[in-house]
């Protein structure tokens, strides 16, 4: 993916088509620059314009639009907008457009259509962003160093325990799954510890709670990374079970992922699971 920033816009170049994503503070002298790369940007590709907190369309920039989609047009793709408010499709109603432009609820449903929608799968697409936010949450909230092992695929009847377990579900239009972060007993304390500033030597329900806070940063985290790729996760709430070595059954039929990690306090784990 090859990512150009302007102060207005953002173009986002994939196999077999582009994301613009358009801010507020559009103005003339970027819709130049922007309409030169028009036509580059538009070859053959299906084109989406990301219209996230967009009030309106300046003319200049509806021209553009306009270019685009009769190039997409020619080429037997189209251009879609995705993040329409109200006050946007009131003012394309105005300018008479309206019925112009396709329009998508968010970049999956955009993409249905040209069979370019991310699939449900548990590749490092998918799994990358949970463990990038899993290090950076605990670095950030708890000043604990995490480092990620050997990623795997859990054969079936394998039985993972732990003593405070987060447990988060992953529900979209097209597919479910869950996210559990578990810790053993000695590394939650330490990590606890350190988040909170206070010594904990047992578990309360005071810092099981901390689990559940983890799990649902990390995942609101990694939401929004598979979200701008188009996976439409919805939000969710996260529970928490604690028990001495306890395990906890796939809340899928789908493939179970596990992503060991490392702290300087001990090691914890993170699966990751998707209905088939």
């Amino acid at each position: 993916m090859n990512v150009f920033a302007r102060p207005c816009y953002q173009i986002d170049k994939h196999e077999g088509y582009t994301v613009v994503k358009l801010e507020s503070n559009l103005d003339f002298t970027n819709c130049k620059v922007f309409d030169g790369q028009v036509d580059e940007l538009s070859s053959n590709v299906f084109v989406v314009i990301n219209c996230d907190s967009l009030p309106e369309l300046p003319k200049d920039w509806l021209r553009c639009l306009l270019k685009i989609h009769l190039n997409t047009k020619r080429d037997n793709k189209f251009l879609k907008l995705i993040h329409v408010n109200g006050i946007l499709l009131s003012n394309l109603k105005r300018e008479g457009i309206d019925t112009t432009f396709r329009i998508a609820k968010d970049l999956r449903d955009a993409l249905q259509e040209t069979g370019l929608a991310p699939k449900r799968q548990l590749n490092t697409e998918f799994i990358n962003p949970f463990l990038a936010a899993t290090i950076h949450v605990l670095k950030v909230q708890a000043q604990v160093e995490a480092s990620s092992g050997q990623i795997y695929m859990k054969k079936p009847g394998e039985v993972m325990t732990g003593d405070v377990s987060g447990v988060i579900g992953i529900v979209s239009d097209s597919f479910n799954g869950a996210v559990v972060i578990s810790f053993p007993e000695k590394t939650f304390l330490m990590v606890m510890s350190s988040m909170l500033g206070e010594e904990y030597t047992k578990i309360t329900q005071e810092i099981v709670d901390g689990a559940g806070e983890l799990t649902n940063m990390i995942f609101g985290q990694a939401k929004v990374v598979l979200n701008d790729k188009g996976f439409g996760i919805k939000t969710a709430i996260p529970s928490v079970i604690s028990g001495k070595d306890h395990s906890l059954s796939a809340m899928t039929n789908g493939p179970v992922v596990v992503v060991p990690f490392t702290t300087p306090y001990g090691k914890f784990f993170v699966e990751i699971c998707l209905s088939q």
